[in-house]
């Protein structure tokens, strides 16, 4: 075998071929920085993304149907069923009024139908769709949570909707708001109120051992509609009476009585059905 100062040229043809790969994925790491995701399942971290058993990656070209391939700034991702972030910031601010504004940027708006914004009180969910119609596509963008109560911590998560109906995270992380106070047992006045065709029934449920109860009863103390009762964590809820009984009939028009109880402690609110 022929040689090159003593080392064979079949060697010295690896070694250059293998420097040349290295070069050439340095240049690709170099393109894409933080971004550059490795084979092999292992995790890889982004400004723009977080991906967890990513199992491969290349440049951009035709997507498959039928397949996990999923574009970002001009490559394919091989992601096996998971949500990867929106390149995006996303954050919250509590006011003094207690109300929580949610500010949101995006990179791009491609293939964006609008947006989503979910909650919960505790960092694992379940988180709970805030809006009811989707928010639109723009950016900035910003969404007021009039919804909170005290003593808890709500931890945020939005989601970009997109033209094949699928939802991604924004951004890789979830704001937190922080409120201060003391949540205690209290049943709401019902709304509308005198009501019609419906009336929604708000109350908060602080800490507690035993199964939460709403109940309406009619001018005569007789159960007329159970409405929870049902294990519940503490926080703050609604569920709504359609003015019928427990048979699904509908009730005379009159003064019925929303009640609340939570252990040994209860409250109540007048409720006024007209026909």
């Amino acid at each position: 075998m022929r040689t090159t100062r003593g080392v064979p040229r079949r060697s010295v043809f690896l070694v250059a071929l293998c420097a040349a790969l290295c070069i050439a994925v340095t240049a690709q790491a170099v393109e894409r920085g933080a971004e550059t995701v490795s084979g092999g399942g292992a995790p890889a971290t982004s400004a723009s993304y977080r991906a967890h058993d990513t199992v491969g990656q290349g440049p951009i070209g035709p997507m498959a149907e039928d397949t996990d391939l999923r574009g970002y700034d001009g490559f394919w991702s091989i992601l096996p069923s998971i949500n990867v972030p929106v390149e995006g910031a996303f954050f919250a601010t509590l006011t003094e009024e207690g109300t929580a504004i949610l500010r949101w940027t995006v990179a791009s708006l491609h293939d964006i139908e609008g947006f989503n914004i979910y909650r919960a009180t505790s960092e694992d969910g379940p988180f709970v769709r805030l809006n009811e119609t989707l928010l639109p596509a723009e950016t900035p963008g910003s969404y007021v949570d009039k919804a909170l109560w005290p003593q808890t911590t709500f931890w945020y998560e939005l989601r970009a909707v997109f033209t094949d109906g699928t939802e991604d995270v924004v951004g890789g992380w979830k704001p937190t708001i922080e409120t201060s106070g003391r949540l205690i047992l209290a049943l709401y006045p019902a709304s509308p109120n005198p009501f019609v065709g419906a009336t929604t029934v708000r109350f908060d449920v602080p800490d507690h051992a035993g199964p939460v109860r709403v109940l309406v009863f009619n001018v005569n103390g007789r159960l007329v509609r159970t409405l929870v009762d049902a294990p519940m964590d503490r926080g703050r809820y609604e569920r709504t009476w359609d003015g019928r009984d427990e048979t699904g009939a509908k009730v005379a028009a009159g003064v019925y009585f929303a009640r609340l109880e939570v252990d040994d402690r209860s409250e109540r609110q007048k409720v006024m059905l007209l026909r």
